[in-house]
């Protein structure tokens, strides 16, 4: 059934771990954990100091910055489409579809239930829920169940709002917004999580380890990573599976690339259409 899995790719993982030390580590990976630390650098401290809607633009040009000195630089030879057909990028756009659906879906049709919190030994400000990291409006939970379950009657406080911006800075934000979805951060995730750790799960020398090896551990480790990621955690670990599924299928990481594109691009024109920011 899964007789695809490794298949044609030749690589033993060495017995022994070898050990490199951490500034060779540094610079061995820098081009895939730099462009993605940058980004969130950008928005999540220098947000802080002058604004989301400053800082974003920031981030895409100074990721794009990096991806492409590091793309001109010849670091990314796993960025190939060679051997690839019209079909697989016809699959690539599917996988791509048929993710972001999962993942609105049952926000757009269950968003009492995605927001819904269970609060733990009473405490409103401890709880299980399917989405973390939200601030919501004052008195925006109604209790249910005789208050063992909170149940969101206003929308939560999206980090971008654009409809909260006046004159043209509002199209050069949705702008910047749209190409660091669409683009740079298609790019540098995928390096990140597929092209780095994956791989570095399976073997500190990772460029040793062929684009879409598979390894349980690996798997497992490396979609936590990106779930942990993203505050909308249940859709996440479906998604990321997804993808994941096509990464292993196809053994090319542009055509996962390509998903996540067609994903965010999808998902940034849900968002524009019926104003549920928070998903963005």
């Amino acid at each position: 059934m899964f007789s695809w899995i490794n298949k044609g790719i030749d690589y033993t993982p060495p017995v022994k771990r070898e050990i490199m030390p951490i500034g060779k580590l540094f610079n061995y990976s820098k081009q895939d954990w730099v462009p993605y630390a940058c980004h969130m650098v950008c928005v999540g401290v220098l947000a802080k100091i002058v604004g989301p809607y400053y800082a974003y633009p920031v981030a895409v040009i100074a990721t794009a910055f990096f991806l492409i000195m590091y793309a001109f630089q010849g670091k990314y030879p796993e960025l190939t489409v060679k051997g690839t057909k019209a079909t697989d990028w016809l699959l690539a756009i599917g996988v791509g579809f048929v993710g972001i659906v999962l993942w609105i879906a049952p926000y757009h049709y269950f968003y009492d239930i995605m927001f819904a919190r269970i609060p733990i030994l009473g405490n409103e400000n401890i709880f299980l829920s399917l989405t973390y990291g939200f601030e919501f409006p004052e008195d925006a939970f109604a209790k249910a169940a005789n208050g063992i379950i909170l149940i969101p009657k206003k929308m939560p406080t999206p980090t971008y709002d654009p409809t909260t911006l006046a004159g043209n800075f509002k199209f050069v934000f949705l702008a910047f917004r749209l190409l660091g979805a669409v683009v740079t951060v298609a790019f540098f995730e995928e390096l990140f999580i597929r092209s780095f750790i994956v791989r570095f799960i399976s073997e500190e020398y990772y460029k040793r380890v062929p684009i879409g090896y598979y390894c349980k551990k690996a798997f497992l480790i490396a979609l936590a990573i990106y779930t942990v990621a993203h505050p909308w955690w249940l859709v996440a670990i479906i998604w990321g599976g997804l993808t994941f599924w096509l990464y292993y299928y196809k053994k090319n990481l542009m055509l996962c690339v390509a998903a996540h594109a067609t994903s965010n691009l999808l998902l940034a024109l849900y968002v524009l259409k019926t104003g549920n920011y928070y998903l963005w």
